[in-house]
């Protein structure tokens, strides 16, 4: 494009923005300049807004986070990163500055035609730059005082509920029912690595709130309930195998908190998925995912817990137990105390019980389905003898006979 061009292009695009009109007003007008198709990305790589001139292109990609590569360090803003999408399409995607001139705000892409891709460079950067203004006016110019808030809150920093929903309004942060935490660890990251997990994880509706440090990105994931974990376990899975091709001989792991129904606890998550991260790697090696809750009793030892921390630990293991033979009239609880203290012999805990040894076999089937726990394995084993031993010390438990 010509500079007559790029400046009618440039007073266009602020015109638009000026009278309310927005990425998507901008987006289309590039569109229609360049002949190809744009894409408006946030920071997340999450769709923003699309616009194309009515020329078929063939199939675009949903985003451009698995072709971005970032620009050398000092050239950010302004660089153009190119990547061709087929032999006939090319791309051309810009970081749209924040206003405080640090992170970006967003990206922008073009899609053209591979032949005279070079005219639409300046373009870009023109639109981009005018996007700036459409930030500041959608209130995007509060990411330092979001940067603030999450740096304040996930270091524990907000111990007052009402305090906490005052200071995520006035950053303009939403605020969910609950947050589980999550941290993700990728050996010898590309440089995008960060932008590129934020991308796999937009179906789970998760966040990285904090610019990454190193290999590590933090993760937020939205849940309303307990049962929720499971499915950020899922999503965290997803993104770990969906990933690993691209990464070369790269290797992810990722260690996920427990579920605290309150707000203010999600610091104390965000610990718990740390441990987690570092106890999964040593205990499953490469690759995993693993959650805090189910390490069980190596989780407590690892992290030097308190005495009140191992009550808690067992209590939530054991209840299940109690509960059914409470309500089933059953001694499920004594009969597994029994088969441990005979180390394991069925035939021995049978004639204790003056039961048939399939009784026994039946009854440690149904201890090990309502605990959710394997007792042939040497976790699930050294997680159950180690919740009856600290029943067992804990003054209000009957004495075992």
């Amino acid at each position: 494009m010509t500079a007559e061009q790029l400046a009618a292009l440039s007073e266009e695009a602020a015109r638009l923005i000026a009278g309310g009109g927005g990425l998507r007003a901008i987006a289309r007008l590039l569109a229609q300049r360049s002949g190809g198709a744009v894409l408006v990305e946030d920071d997340q790589w999450r769709h923003v807004a699309s616009a194309e001139s009515g020329r078929s292109l063939g199939p675009l990609p949903a985003s451009f986070s698995s072709f971005y590569r970032e620009p050398r360090a000092g050239v950010r803003n302004g660089a153009i990163v190119e990547a061709a999408i087929s032999g006939s399409l090319h791309a051309l995607c810009t970081a749209i500055p924040s206003a405080e001139g640090e992170a970006c705000a967003g990206y922008i892409t073009l899609f053209v035609r591979s032949k005279g891709k070079a005219d639409f460079g300046p373009a870009l950067r023109v639109v981009a730059s005018t996007a700036v203004l459409d930030s500041l006016r959608r209130g995007a110019g509060r990411g330092q005082a979001r940067r603030q808030f999450w740096d304040q809150y996930l270091g524990g920093q907000i111990t007052d509920t009402s305090d906490l929903k005052t200071q995520a309004h006035a950053a303009g942060v939403a605020l969910p029912p609950a947050f589980v935490a999550s941290v993700f660890d990728c050996d010898a990251a590309p440089p995008a690595w960060s932008e590129m997990l934020a991308q796999a994880l937009v179906p789970a509706d998760a966040l990285c709130p904090l610019v990454s440090t190193g290999n590590q990105v933090v993760t937020l994931f939205p849940v309303r309930h307990k049962v929720d974990v499971t499915r950020a376990r899922q999503a965290a899975a997803n993104a770990v195998r969906d990933l690993l091709p691209g990464l070369g001989a790269a290797s992810i792991n990722c260690g996920i908190g427990s579920f605290h129904p309150d707000l203010l606890d999600v610091p104390l998550s965000l610990t718990e998925a740390r441990l987690a991260l570092s106890l999964g790697r040593r205990l499953f090696g490469k690759g995993s995912v693993a959650v805090y809750p189910d390490l069980g009793i190596y989780a407590l030892l690892h992290g030097g817990a308190s005495r009140e921390a191992f009550a808690a630990f067992a209590d939530s293991l054991v209840e299940p137990l109690v509960e059914y033979d409470r309500k089933h009239k059953t001694d499920l609880l004594a009969t597994l105390q029994l088969y441990f203290d005979v180390g394991e012999n069925v035939k021995e805990a049978a004639e204790r019980l003056s039961v048939h040894r399939h009784t026994i076999f039946y009854r440690l089937n149904q201890i090990s389905q309502i605990l959710k726990t394997d007792l042939r394995t040497p976790k699930g084993q050294l997680s159950l003898r180690a919740a009856l031993a600290i029943r067992q010390m804990n003054p209000r438990e009957e004495t075992h006979e």
